[in-house]
């Protein structure tokens, strides 16, 4: 984390290229006896290429699987103790058990530098965080289970039902474009006409059923992800200021808890049933931005989201809904095949409900979005998300959550 850290000036939280080829020149410093694939293999392995930069995760992965380096990852916790790791010309440890801020200066009482200061939490191992965070955060998965495994708790099932009713937003103000046209449907006339005719906003939602989606790989990229955002948080910034920020869904027990310092929300996204289950298994593809029920000017294939291409997610039903899909018949749908509850007369839609990594949020309150430098501010900037309030000053129907990194998203 601190090599990572070091060729991140800006601390955006992503290497670029060339802050990558640094970084690497870095490791070989520590370890001279490792042999390093060219600057093009290598950052083609870390993942590079995908969107011109890499996070830590991939960073760290990058190193334990290709230079087979296992150092401590150096990431802390804001709620554990941080006792003294310099060593002393007899090789004793330093006494001091916690970081204690001298008057005046940046160091410790005892003399060290605040990076001397690392808990047993930082001083773990790449393959020793993933263990823990497998162990500690998915104790209510099934055992020996992977994909998508449904739901018969009744208290949970009841919780679900709960956070649909809470985050419906009912009439009159609660239609947007996006939702389409009740002649023409979705994209299939003028923005006016589907303001004229608009497609009706249901008054509520049922659940019908619900699935948990047990994918180890997935909730691992997202643990180390959320690690490093806590870490990121936790630290002084000159250009902007942390804030905690509510969401609907805020302090909604489910089956763990969320961390709102780092502004940790259950989040919807709607789609197909074919995507969401695509999803699960692989996480969001950013290509796909755009090309669902996002509104798209006649002839085009795709759409220009409004806070640029990235993982938009809604804090209201309402909202993810306009991108709801139908679930098909059983026998029409690919493996794994999502069962279609007994006595439903009616259609059937799926939506996602995701554990969403907000970290630094860059509020967004007016129609001046610039796309290029909210996307910019994320990966060579401070912030972590885009936090679209289009509600308080512009008087619209919703807010909207965007992530430019999947790893911040756990579906």
């Amino acid at each position: 984390w601190q090599v990572f850290q070091f060729y991140d000036p800006d601390e955006s939280g992503h290497l670029s290229k060339d802050e990558f080829a640094e970084a690497v020149k870095a490791c070989t410093m520590l370890e001279t006896n490792i042999e390093v694939p060219p600057l093009e293999q290598a950052w083609k392995d870390a993942g590079g290429p995908a969107k011109g930069y890499v996070n830590f995760r991939q960073f760290a992965s990058w190193t334990k699987d290709c230079l087979a380096l296992e150092y401590p990852l150096g990431l802390d916790a804001s709620s554990v103790s941080r006792p003294c790791r310099f060593r002393l010309k007899d090789g004793a440890q330093c006494s001091c058990a916690a970081f204690m801020p001298s008057p005046g200066s940046d160091l410790c009482e005892c003399g060290h530098k605040p990076s001397m200061h690392r808990s047993d939490f930082a001083q773990r191992t790449m393959t020793q965080f993933l263990e823990d965070s497998r162990d500690s955060d998915t104790k209510h998965w099934v055992p020996g289970q992977e994909g998508l495994i449904k739901i018969t708790d009744e208290e949970l099932l009841s919780k679900l039902q709960g956070l649909l009713t809470a985050t419906h937003k009912p009439a009159p103000d609660n239609w947007t474009r996006d939702r389409g046209c009740s002649l023409h449907g979705v994209n299939g006339c003028a923005a006016s006409c589907a303001s004229r005719n608009r497609q009706p906003v249901p008054s509520g939602y049922v659940l019908m059923s619900a699935y948990r989606n047990q994918n180890a790989d997935l909730w691992q990229k997202y643990s180390l992800c959320r690690t490093a955002i806590a870490e990121e948080c936790a630290r002084p910034c000159k250009e902007v200021i942390h804030e905690v920020r509510d969401v609907t869904t805020s302090r909604r027990d489910l089956e763990t808890d969320l961390d709102p310092s780092v502004n940790e929300w259950y989040l919807f996204h709607g789609s197909s049933a074919s995507r969401c289950k695509s999803i699960c298994s692989t996480n969001f593809r950013l290509a796909m931005a755009g090309t669902g029920a996002t509104w798209k000017d006649p002839g085009k294939d795709s759409g220009t989201p409004l806070y640029g291409y990235g993982i938009y997610m809604a804090e209201r039903i309402t909202k993810a809904d306009e991108y709801s899909g139908t679930l098909e018949p059983e026998e029409a749908q690919s493996t794994p095949v999502l069962q279609m509850p007994e006595g439903s007369e009616s259609e059937v839609f799926t939506v996602l409900l995701c554990r969403i990594i907000g970290g630094r949020t860059n509020v967004v309150t007016t129609n001046e979005i610039e796309v290029d430098k909210l996307r910019e501010d994320v990966f060579q900037g401070p912030y972590n998300s885009v936090f679209g309030d289009r509600e308080t000053t512009l008087g619209k129907p919703y807010r909207e959550v965007v992530i430019y990194d999947k790893d911040q998203c756990y579906p």
